[in-house]
């Protein structure tokens, strides 16, 4: 015979059987013979992909002949986008030599250093690891449970083997005896327990023990010796062949038995944790939806599907402990693979620029060396960026036009900056292991959060008194008990797609079945309340660790964050909701944290503001910018109870508040593993929705006496004083003398012993502004005076030169931040492509561009930046329709200049239209009355600006006005008698009749005094009729001039506004101050503009 056909068959019984029988073809027997030995399908998991098939192929030979290729085995993603990857599986079809029934072995390469294990193994079927059988696993397996003295985890005296016998090996050893070898190659000369350290290359095999040997003694974990760490390796190459390690001696426990790398500890031990098998890859079990199908089938099926579901019950117990073991082995290949294309990525750069280097040459070597080189970066590249699209649960490119959480978290990093490294001792040691950074940093916030409660009486007093009280009808409404309502109306307001606390349910679960546990959680939490106690889950809270600025090995410089179980923020939301309703009578206006109407740009306009004052109109005053040492973390839970009762909360509503915070725990999260909880005495849980609120509950008592005690800051024109400016425990206090020191320190101290909060003086900080000819007055803790400016939330603040530090870098931070994105700009579309400029590179600028002007030209550039990455290079369009609405043609790509003008006409809208208590605006009037010696504050926007000289104002206030002279007003008349009085007679004002009968009558009036409404009614009554004394205030002689001035002014008026100056008359006290604004209607001032009017001409602007 010249030829012949091979027949591969799956079952040595049917092998049998064909050869018995034989083969009919065109009614002629054929006869068949078998192969020596019948080939088997032999599987390769945790196989890199830079391990050839070749030293896979030649470690293989070593128990029988290979009569397939070996064949990568694809990973099954459905995504066009990375359907061509391949799993860390191959497979091969093999004859095994006479000897070797089954393969069951572990191939060991190293590779530059770092060793990858490849298991190998001919089996089908997940066996025990106990006694080799199928049908259970180690954990459940019989003699395990019948055999008292086998020890689950052996102790490290015994020398470790260079492999470890298969499972099934081991069920095999026990017949043959201890002498049977694993490869059919190995001589007997070798030693039989001779350590993998001492192989040099190639294969070896360990002696099997029959089940019967006795076991080493079990030594407690804590007494093992450290195992040498996988990937601490010594190099060598590929090409020296493998280490072969069988799985696990079968009494050597789990750790062995599983062939787990051992990896540093990061979760904490929860018992002993049973034996792990270990199988190829995970398996997770799918529940299939059952098609439409007639009653018969459907009965068929229903059948069949139970026992499928009987099958898979069975199988349960070996998907958990699976999926422990290939967790492991992932782990520990991910990280050599990452360390691999790291490695390789900073290798490829430093030849790409010698390369680049000679390319000048004309060399074609070097050019062809270039372009082969830079394609590997691209490939490198590219498999990076697929695994960060996995990682980020990538589908489609279509996810790129959607705003969605996943779109803008392809931007964090958070998980790198989360890690800890080191930390040091209270003594200065440095501590990197990872379980003694663990224990540091358990033992560092069990201190931190252990009472330090004295209950000083007299210091009680001293700080309990003084402050608002709510009603008793705000209080009764705050007591009611909680309903239903409440609770659903606090779930629909919370974000998908938040951490869930240690119980693992999110709000969508609470949101998908709220119909069936609604009420279930509602009366869960009025018996909590009813007996003092949440639930064990609800108590337990998982404390993760958030860099902050400043060296981060000290764990003072690390912010916790508690995540909570979505049932205990359902009760804090409903809580928080009836709270946020009273803070604004409770909170004084210098504390802008967590109050509605009140914002943090308030802080930053207030500081500014009083530093352009002070320059301006050269005062003397003291700013101190106090650093509360973990303020949140060391809030006094008895003082707290106290505070809220002080400000007259009713006994039930604080015992809602007290069931939040009693008996609770926090289970730190360090570096992806979880801690031992420990109890939590003190300490506002950040991440609850309560802890902002009753933050600012908690300080009220120091700001209040801080208020009564310092002599701070008299703003001119304004009649007003700033004592401090808070944004939770961000505090700034004015000083004037050094008794308003000695003063602030003493209230400190005493405040200390009441609440337990520290002030830390070495990161506080003192700016002095203006002369002090008496001397500077001295500081506490250490703390020096500076000059210039200072850092305030987020932005620099002071001097142009600290102002200009704002802006430093921001044309690099932006391009850096769009680079991130270059690779995926051709994927995406172009509303994807605006999502990116609008929320993530362009949003960088908004807090500083809302609170201090921009050099001349910056926004220009990184405006040139952002259309340049739109277009990819390309412009098609003119960058004008970039910026229209996508229904009007364009793409809605922002427009830095109009961005920044929008920011100043919410100022001014805030300004003139605010709350009355507005902490701000008295030093914006201070800074208003310097114009032109007018004396006006707000009323200037009732003027027309374009006439005003406002070359004396910081910069902020004359890009302000630049904006404001941008639109057309038009002043829709008073609603008060205050406002009409403030009308402006002069620059364009309502009532401006200059250039009528008097020339240069503007100026006529600003030099006698009379440039208001007010001013004149004074000088000429209600009536606007006494004509001799204003000619007599305005230097006139002719009366008939002054009673057409004055009719003309009456005409302006109308006749209610006329009605309401002669009520005035009448009045013995003048009008209070009206927070209603005259009502202005604006719109672009589109005169001199070229080209058509974008819009409808006769749309009105907005009124203010």
């Amino acid at each position: 015979m010249n030829s012949a056909i091979v027949v591969f068959l799956n079952d040595v019984d049917k092998v049998r059987k064909l050869t018995q029988n034989g083969i009919v073809v065109n009614n002629e027997m054929i006869l068949v013979s078998p192969l020596s030995s019948p080939a088997k399908k032999v599987m390769l998991s945790n196989v890199p992909p830079f391990i050839s098939d070749e030293a896979i192929g030649k470690e293989l030979s070593r128990y029988g002949r290979l009569v397939s290729p070996i064949k990568k085995i694809p990973l099954g993603c459905k995504s066009p986008l990375v359907k061509h990857l391949v799993s860390f599986r191959r497979m091969v079809f093999m004859v095994f030599k006479e000897g070797v029934g089954e393969l069951n072995v572990v191939f060991k390469f190293t590779v530059e250093g770092f060793d990858y294990n490849i298991f190998v193994s001919s089996d089908t079927d997940i066996k025990c690891f106990k006694c080799g059988q199928t049908g259970h696993l180690a954990r459940a397996c019989p003699e395990r449970q019948s055999d008292p003295g086998v020890s689950e985890r052996p102790g490290q005296d015994a020398a470790e083997p260079a492999g470890v016998v298969p499972p099934a090996a081991a069920v095999r050893s026990a017949a043959e005896g201890p002498g049977a070898a694993a490869a059919p190659d190995l001589t007997e000369s070798e030693p039989q327990a001779q350590p993998a350290a001492q192989t040099p290359t190639g294969a070896t095999s360990a002696p099997e023990k029959p089940r019967t040997a006795e076991p080493a003694a079990a030594e407690p974990r804590s007494a093992r010796p450290d195992r040498k760490k996988p990937w601490s390796t010594e190099k060598s190459s590929v090409g020296s062949g493998a280490v072969l390690e069988p799985p696990a001696l079968t009494e050597a426990g789990a750790e062995v038995q599983g062939n787990r790398m051992e990896t540093p500890d990061t979760t904490p031990v929860q018992g002993d944790g049973g034996d792990v098998d270990m199988v190829d890859e995970p398996v997770f079990k799918v529940q299939n939806k059952r098609k439409k199908q007639g009653k018969g089938q459907g009965k068929k099926q229903a059948r069949k599907d139970t026992k499928v579901e009987e099958r898979d019950s069975d199988s349960d117990d070996c998907i958990s402990d699976s999926v422990l073991t290939f967790d492991s082995q992932e782990e520990q290949y991910t990280l050599n693979v990452t360390r691999d294309i790291v490695r390789s990525l900073k290798a490829l750069e430093i030849e790409i620029v010698e390369l680049q280097r000679l390319e000048a040459t004309g060399d074609r070597g070097h050019i062809e060396a270039l372009k082969s080189k830079k394609a590997k970066m691209n490939d490198l590249l590219d498999i990076t960026a697929q695994g960060a699209l996995v990682r980020s649960r990538f589908k489609s490119a279509a996810e790129m036009d959607a705003p969605s959480k996943f779109f803008f978290s392809l931007e964090q990093k958070n998980g790198q900056k989360r890690f800890i490294h080191a930390v040091r001792t209270e003594s200065g040691d440095l501590l990197s292991e990872s379980t003694e950074i663990r224990k540091q940093t358990v033992s560092f916030y069990s201190k931190l959060y252990s009472s330090e409660w004295s209950g000083a009486q007299v210091v009680e007093d001293s700080f309990l008194v003084g402050l608002p009280k709510l009603s008793e009808r705000a209080a009764r409404e705050l007591d009611r008990e909680l309903s239903l309502e409440e609770l659903h109306e606090a779930l629909q307001r919370m974000e998908n797609g938040r951490a869930s606390g240690i119980d693992g349910l999110p709000a969508e679960f609470y949101k998908a079945f709220w119909a069936v546990i609604g009420q279930d959680v509602l009366d869960v939490l009025r018996d909590s309340i009813q007996r003092g106690e949440l639930p064990l889950s609800c108590r337990r809270a998982v404390l993760t660790l958030l860099p902050k600025k400043g060296d981060l090995t000290h764990l003072k410089n690390w912010r916790p964050v508690s995540l909570l179980c979505t049932d205990y923020k359902l009760l804090s939301k409903a809580l928080a909701s009836r709270l946020t309703k009273v803070m604004e009578r409770l909170i004084h206006q210098d504390q802008t944290y967590c109050v509605p109407d009140r914002s943090i740009f308030d802080n930053v306009y207030l500081i500014r503001d009083i530093l352009d004052v002070s320059r301006l109109l050269g005062l003397k005053t003291g700013l101190i910018f106090l650093d509360q040492e973990k303020a949140f973390d060391r809030v006094e839970h008895e003082y707290l109870w106290k505070v809220l009762e002080t400000f007259g909360f009713n006994p039930g509503f604080v015992a809602m508040i007290r069931v939040l915070y009693c008996e609770i725990e926090s289970v730190l999260k360090v570096n992806g593993g979880l801690c031992a909880p420990f109890r939590v005495y003190r300490g506002i849980r950040q991440g609850c929705s309560l802890s902002g609120m009753l933050y600012s509950l908690a300080i009220e008592p120091l700001l209040s006496k801080l208020r009564s005690f310092l002599s701070g800051f008299n703003i001119p024109h304004a009649n007003a004083s700033v004592y401090l400016s808070a944004y939770a425990d961000d505090l700034v206090v004015m000083i004037n003398t050094q008794e308003d020191v000695n003063v602030l320190a003493a209230i400190l101290n005493d405040f200390q012993i009441l609440s337990s909060a520290k002030v830390n003086w070495t990161k506080s900080e003192a700016i002095l502004v203006g002369e002090w000819g008496g001397g500077q007055p001295t500081l506490p803790g250490g703390l020096a005076w500076k000059r210039g400016g200072f850092k305030y939330l987020g932005v620099y603040l002071g001097t142009n030169e600290f102002l200009n530090k704002n802006w430093e870098g921001s044309v690099e931070h932006v391009k850096g931040r769009l680079s991130r994105w270059k690779r995926l700009v051709p994927k995406m579309s172009y509303r994807g492509r605006t999502l990116v400029i609008n929320n993530l590179a362009a949003s960088s600028l908004w807090h500083k561009l809302a609170c201090v002007d921009p050099p001349p030209n910056l926004l220009a550039n990184i405006q040139a930046q952002l259309v340049d990455f739109f277009w990819d290079g390309l412009h098609w369009i003119p960058q004008s329709v970039l910026h229209l609405p996508k229904e009007e043609g364009g793409q809605g790509l922002v427009q830095l200049s109009s961005r920044a003008a929008a920011f100043r006409l919410q100022f001014i809208q805030r300004l003139l239209t605010g709350p009355r208590d507005l902490v701000w605006r008295a030093a914006a009037s201070g800074l208003l009355h310097t114009v032109k010696g007018l004396g006006l504050d707000r009323a200037l926007f009732l003027m027309d600006t374009k006439m005003l000289d406002i070359s004396g104002l910081p910069m902020f206030y004359r890009g302000l006005f630049k904006i404001w002279n941008v639109f057309k007003k038009q002043n829709k008349g008073c609603r008060s008698v205050h406002w009409l009085l403030e009308e402006p007679l002069v620059y364009g004002g309502r009532l401006d009749i200059s250039g009528v009968t008097v020339p240069a009558l503007s100026r006529t009036l600003v030099s006698s005094g009379i440039v208001t409404l007010r001013e004149l009614v004074n000088v000429a009554g209600s009536d606007l009729s006494r004509a001799e004394d204003l000619a007599a205030r305005m230097g006139l002689r002719s009366r008939r001039v002054v009673n057409q001035l004055l009719h003309r002014w009456r005409s302006a008026l109308t006749s209610e506004e006329r009605v309401q100056l002669m009520d005035y008359q009448h009045t013995e006290t003048g009008p209070a101050e009206d927070k209603s604004f005259p009502r202005l209607n604006i719109a672009p001032d589109l005169d001199g503009c070229a080209g058509p009017p974008p819009g409808v001409p006769e749309r009105r602007g907005d009124g203010l």
